[in-house]
């Protein structure tokens, strides 16, 4: 039988990433803080940690579908903060309708 392989990824980690003196001026902790945000917008130890173990597709999918829940949940909480009446007016009217 021939081992399958985990179809999840369809990112590769592709290159290696580069940090040059140059780029931050012979600062060590600039370049090792330049370093460490472009390994997280690359997304390589997220990969690499996923990778580690096998996941169901199954699980993959719900995963994903409570992610897009939990988006859906703040983007309606931030809208209704948004209309909810806050400030001097709202007192206002609070007042007048007493």
């Amino acid at each position: 039988m021939r081992r399958q392989r985990n179809k999840n990824f369809s990112k590769r980690i592709n290159g290696c990433i580069t940090v040059t003196a140059d780029e931050c001026s012979g600062n060590n902790d600039r370049m090792i803080r330049k370093f460490i945000k472009k390994v997280k917008k690359e997304g390589i130890v997220e990969e690499y940690r996923a990778r580690r173990h096998y996941t169901k597709p199954s699980a993959l999918k719900a995963e994903r579908r409570a992610d897009r829940q939990r988006l859906i949940d703040k983007v309606n909480k931030d809208r209704s903060e948004l209309l909810k009446p806050s400030g001097k007016r709202a007192n206002r009217k609070a007042r007048g309708r007493r």
